[in-house]
């Protein structure tokens, strides 16, 4: 009797053990569910979100529920018996960089998956998370599948003269046939504030994308819009990107892949 209990425990682990080695997440997903539960009752979000896993990182983003300014977040995840555990790197709703884990209990369901979180931080109040999302992946692979940081940027306006940002704040993803991009940068009053925009793409050659906006701050001079992006690789970790806009205004942008 007691060999057939340590047998029988022995092949629940095994079984443990290849479920979470079966989870794999790379890939773009979009957000059908999202609830809050305080501990006492249930409250529903009705919000758009696309949330893409590469291999070794994520990034998600949305609007705000209250306005359409952005809620996104990037950062480092593993998966371990069957679990998503995440490490955020920035969130713009905390205000910038972070340093924290969240551990996901994730269901695999037909065309997607359910997430739960247990214990979120929200305005000092912690909350269970639980989110379904769909898997909008397609099959395409690219030398820009990743998440980057924009580290320079370069603005020529059409009259000729040009400003220089060495320390913009962008992070930009791609896999799958999508991509994300989120931006913080101070307004007018000094304030700093978030904008997200993302879709789908495809590369068109080696040195050209033709991105597809489906979902942004930007709802009536970018939502679904297509734009062609000038790219140029260098190397595996680095690329340029140049965006001609309609008054002859011109932005280069230079990335690093996050390791």
């Amino acid at each position: 009797m007691k060999n057939s209990i340590v047998l029988l425990a022995f092949l629940l682990l095994i079984v443990s053990c290849k479920q979470g080695e079966s989870l794999k997440m790379d890939g773009a997903y979009s957000l059908t569910m999202q609830v809050l539960n305080d501990g006492a009752k249930d409250s529903s979000l009705d919000r758009g979100q696309l949330k893409i896993y590469t291999k070794t990182h994520f990034m998600y983003a949305s609007p705000n529920l209250t306005d359409s300014l952005a809620n996104f977040g990037v950062g480092q995840y593993k998966i371990e018996n069957g679990k998503v555990i995440e490490y955020g790197l920035y969130r713009s709703a905390d205000g910038g960089e972070v340093k924290d884990t969240l551990i996901l209990a994730i269901e695999e369901k037909n065309g997607g998956y359910r997430q739960v979180i247990e214990s979120i931080m929200i305005d000092g109040k912690s909350y269970k998370l639980t989110e379904e999302y769909d898997d909008v992946s397609d099959t395409a692979v690219t030398p820009l599948d990743g998440v980057w940081k924009q580290v320079k940027n370069i603005y020529t306006r059409a009259a000729g003269d040009s400003s220089v940002n060495n320390n913009p704040l962008e992070y930009k993803v791609y896999q799958a046939g999508h991509f994300i991009w989120g931006i913080t940068a101070p307004d007018s009053l000094n304030k700093n504030v978030s904008v997200y925009g993302y879709g789908t793409f495809a590369m068109l050659g080696s040195n050209k994308t033709k991105e597809t906006v489906r979902s942004s701050t930007f709802q009536t001079g970018l939502v679904g819009r297509t734009y062609e992006v000038d790219i140029e690789l260098m190397g595996s970790d680095s690329y340029k990107q140049t965006i001609t806009f309609a008054n002859g205004d011109r932005s280069t942008e230079i990335y690093q892949r996050l390791k």
